[in-house]
């Protein structure tokens, strides 16, 4: 009987330190959840604070600013995006912002999504060419570079319309360009 008692006793006993080290483990997660939860919430409270703004304000890097301004040229031609006009826009992101075909797809791609979003073409277009001036990364060369590469966008199906020179005017102004 007492043997049938000391085993009863021993495996009360493993029975209680498992369940203490299963309590300690489940503690622990939920302390890593919360330390997890403390670390990412400056990235939380910055995409809540994005979230509530319009799609233009969003942009901050001149490249994607670029593309999307060449986005908005191309579109300009009162039409959908043409074989060429795509091109163009493509071999510009390669060539200028030293990409991939790959990034380029990307990121024309992701300029098409702005612009289907984006407020009145003159609207997006003075404030994309205000934030690439304002650019302390950009100089005169980079400037004179993008005015190229929105006027070879605008060339891509021949001559351009009034509205695709609107556009590259509303540049224009904006970087102290003569035209």
């Amino acid at each position: 009987m007492h043997i049938l008692i000391l085993i009863l006793g021993i495996l009360t006993t493993i029975g209680i330190w498992s369940w203490r080290i299963q309590m300690a483990r489940r503690g622990a997660r939920v302390a890593m959840d919360a330390a997890g939860a403390i670390a990412n919430a400056p990235r939380r409270f910055a995409f809540r604070y994005r979230a509530g703004k319009a799609g233009i304000s969003l942009i901050e890097d001149p490249r994607e600013a670029a593309a999307i301004m060449m986005m908005e040229v191309a579109r300009a031609r009162e039409g959908p995006l043409t074989e060429a006009q795509a091109r163009t826009i493509d071999e510009e992101i390669m060539r200028h912002f030293s990409f991939t075909r790959k990034e380029a797809d990307e990121l024309s791609a992701h300029a098409a999504w702005v612009t289907n979003s984006a407020p009145d073409p003159l609207a997006t277009m003075r404030t994309l060419s205000q934030l690439v001036v304002s650019a302390p990364q950009l100089g005169p060369k980079e400037i004179v570079d993008l005015d190229a590469m929105l006027v070879a966008v605008s060339e891509a199906e021949g001559v351009p319309t009034r509205a695709q020179l609107a556009l590259l005017q509303v540049f224009r102004d904006r970087a102290g360009l003569k035209t």
